[in-house]
């Protein structure tokens, strides 16, 4: 009997261990993937101003929250969009998406990168990172927490 507890405290303990682990895998899905933290860290992930001190791995439940908001706080935000044709919002389906927890001042957020074309890269193992391009490409934060939407940037057009 002793020993029957001891391999079953042992197995429960591993699979304990294993479910509470930090991820080191990034989840993905057709049109997105979330990096861990130590992929993000790896890249050198910032946020739209340069800035990234840690690193954090959001969770799948954290990006569908994301995104079930995404649609409303672009269209809260249509004027830093230039006006042309279908607005964004209504074009979110046609967007490629990176998500990466990041740290800055002790608060942690969900980075989120939108872009329509990845430029040749393989955007599920490298960051996607453009200068121009327009609506094409923006960007934002939220906070899982609060669920706060803030510090939208969308590229300029040359």
């Amino acid at each position: 009997m002793k020993k029957y507890f001891m391999f079953t405290f042992l197995l429960l303990s591993l699979l304990l261990q294993t479910a509470c682990a930090p991820s080191t895998q990034n989840v993905e899905g057709e049109k997105w993937i979330i990096f861990s933290e130590e992929q993000a860290s790896e890249l050198g992930i910032a946020d739209g101003f340069g800035q990234a001190t840690e690193y954090w791995s959001p969770t799948e439940a954290d990006v569908r929250a994301l995104e079930n908001g995404t649609a409303a706080y672009l269209q809260e935000n249509a004027d830093y969009f230039y006006p042309q044709g279908i607005p964004v919002w209504e074009r979110l389906n046609e967007y490629n998406r990176q998500y990466a927890g990041l740290i800055l001042n002790g608060k942690k957020f969900v980075y989120a990168n939108y872009f329509c074309t990845s430029t040749g890269t393989d955007w599920k193992q490298d960051f996607v990172f453009v200068l121009d391009g327009g609506d094409c490409y923006f960007q934002f934060k939220y906070n899982a927490d609060t669920g706060e939407f803030f510090d939208l940037q969308v590229n300029g057009e040359a």
